[in-house]
């Protein structure tokens, strides 16, 4: 994934899609959200395919929370067991923020559609996952204070330590800066809660809106507009359908999240009396890049003013900070577990010898044995310097937000890019909510404005099951071909073509046979569908020039447009159709 970090930050999404493709041999949940991610920002054509995505990986989150709550409540063992057991595997457990920004990134999405609605239960989920997150917490720092004491109890890992300042050598510092210490946990992200609240108040629902507000404050109580928005709250619903500008959201993320990597430390350990230098590795989050404050952000002849809002990348190194008393104690634990090993098959083998000796038998069988012991060994302490430095890579590292009330319709944005170049493009608002999104890359951008006409999809319609057939796929159905489709061709010929189909009837209708099936009704396009934890269709980027401009393909779920219920299948006419079609 490394690969993907360069092309990632100029802006090119379609070599950053091929990278992440190639680089997961197992679809786990990192995957989707990372594929989910990339697809959204290369425009609105590629929004069903990216929640396509995003709702896979919400599966496996929700499957990962049930899994996780019931190895961590259901006894103290498995708790200690959940503790000493990490390494690699093709499962992906999600950190605690990168949950959170999932349902904030559906959200998202679901507004460039214009479906409020499902923005709604996204941030309802993220309130209810917090709570589940806060006791999964809570339940890993008691399962590692039990785990210490029983370490410490054991003469053989006495040593056993889950302090990250006993272990020298690891760079401290990166986790310890000021913006890091000032979050209260890891998790709880002022900009999704105050996305939450704005979309709360767009419905009408002030007892959901103003917790969103206040958490929002209560996290970030520098920003100004927070403040305003609860104190307007009240007035702002009692208006809502009368406003006549377009309350504007803008959504702003910059920078990219540092890579966590593997790094080694050499320790020394006593036992059995000597001092063995064992390496350790730990994952360490690299240094902050390419930091970036929105220099200028115009809508029509109004300046913004963004206001940082939430600070992921210092979430990321609270996460590691917070997951560092685990690291420690797992990493100390099997250290002294395996020199203990070591020093017993030492042991046994020098026993042996001695034995041989006293025999006066040649002692190359023993020293083979020791030799065995300690090559052994050796492979168990190589287990040691195992870390999964995995996380979600292509997140913002920060988020700005500002809040506007500007003119209703078409509005030119202006933005200046981290090159020093000043682009802009139009957006399309309307009167009550609207979310604008920019997402700033080295020296380009992509806006996903919400209620945009170009950014819906086309409505769909889902053909009637044919018995024995495939379900069909939703396809998307033009005026033409739904009026074809919608109104059954009438008979028309003369008496004899309809004598002809009397006679036809009689010689070939065979009852105890089935009656063949007609194809299901096609259509120009093939909407997206959204199975469960689906595999994703191949992604296609949007033109360069302009990746925002394309109308999305259709959505599985809008409303079927037309009637189809004049498709049916085939059945051999009887005598009266007959004579009915023959005077008709």
């Amino acid at each position: 994934m490394n690969e993907s970090k360069e092309p990632f930050k100029n802006g090119d999404l379609q070599n950053t899609v091929a990278v992440i493709q190639s680089a997961f041999k197992d679809k786990n949940t990192l995957y989707y959200m990372e594929i989910g991610e990339v697809q959204r920002l290369q425009g609105p054509s590629q929004i069903p395919n990216s929640t396509q995505n995003l709702l896979a990986a919400d599966q496996l989150v929700s499957r990962w929370e049930l899994t996780t709550s019931d190895k961590l409540r259901r006894s103290f063992s498995g708790a200690s067991s959940y503790v000493l057991s990490e390494g690699f595997s093709s499962e992906y457990d999600p950190k605690p923020y990168e949950v959170t920004l999932l349902s904030q990134t559906l959200a998202l999405n679901h507004l460039s559609q214009g479906r409020w609605d499902d923005a709604m239960v996204e941030a309802k989920k993220m309130a209810q996952r917090e709570k589940v997150i806060e006791e999964l917490i809570q339940s890993k720092v008691a399962a590692v204070s039990k785990v210490e004491r029983e370490q410490q109890a054991n003469p053989n890992t006495q040593a056993a330590t889950s302090r990250i300042e006993n272990i020298s050598g690891y760079p401290i510092n990166l986790l310890d800066d000021e913006e890091t210490r000032s979050l209260k946990n890891s998790y709880q992200n002022p900009a999704a809660y105050y996305l939450s609240g704005f979309v709360h108040e767009s419905q009408g629902e002030a007892s959901l809106a103003a917790p969103g507000y206040r958490l929002a404050i209560e996290l970030r109580p520098q920003v100004n507009f927070f403040k305003t928005s609860i104190a307007k709250l009240d007035s702002n619903i009692a208006n809502r359908s009368k406003k006549s500008f377009a309350d504007t959201l803008i959504v702003i993320d910059t920078g990219y999240m540092p890579k966590i990597i593997p790094y080694q430390i050499s320790q020394t350990f006593n036992i059995g009396g000597n001092s063995k230098l064992i390496t350790l590795t730990f994952p360490v989050i690299e240094k902050s890049t390419e930091r970036f404050r929105p220099s200028l952000i115009q809508l029509g002849d109004r300046v913004a003013n963004p206001e940082l809002v939430a600070n992921i990348d210092a979430m990321a190194r609270k996460n590691l900070r917070d997951d560092m008393p685990a690291y420690v104690l797992r990493a100390s634990s099997r250290a002294l577990v395996s020199l203990a090993a070591q020093f017993a098959a030492d042991r046994a083998a020098q026993q042996a010898a001695n034995q041989r000796n006293q025999n006066n038998q040649n002692n190359g069988t023993a020293a083979l044995i020791g030799a065995i012991a300690g090559m052994i060994t050796g492979y168990s302490l190589q287990a040691i310097n195992v870390t999964d430095v995995r996380h979600w890579s292509t997140l913002p590292a920060q988020t700005y937000m500002a809040r506007m009330g500007l003119p209703i319709g078409p509005t030119v944005l202006k933005y200046t890019l981290p090159s020093g170049v000043t682009a802009s493009q139009t957006v399309n608002l309307v009167g009550g909510y609207n979310v604008v999104y920019i997402r700033m890359f080295r020296s380009r951008a992509t806006i996903l404005a919400s209620n945009d006409p170009a950014a819906l999809p086309p409505k769909v319609v889902t053909p009637t099951p044919i018995a024995g057939s495939p379900t069909a796929a939703p396809v998307e159905v033009s005026t033409a071909a739904s009026s074809s489709i919608a109104q059954p061709a009438q008979p028309s010929g003369s008496a004899m073509d309809g004598l002809k189909k009397l006679w036809g009837s009689f010689q070939d209708s065979k009852p105890e046979e089935s009656a063949p099936e007609l194809p299901a009704p096609t259509a120009t396009k093939t909407a997206v569908s959204t199975p469960a934890v689906a595999q994703p269709s191949t992604p296609t980027p949007a033109p360069a020039s302009n990746p925002n401009t394309i109308s999305a393909p259709a959505s599985s779920d809008a409303p079927a447009s037309v009637n189809i219920e004049g498709v049916k299948p085939y059945e051999p006419p009887n005598l009266l159709n007959s004579f009915q079609q023959l005077f008709n």
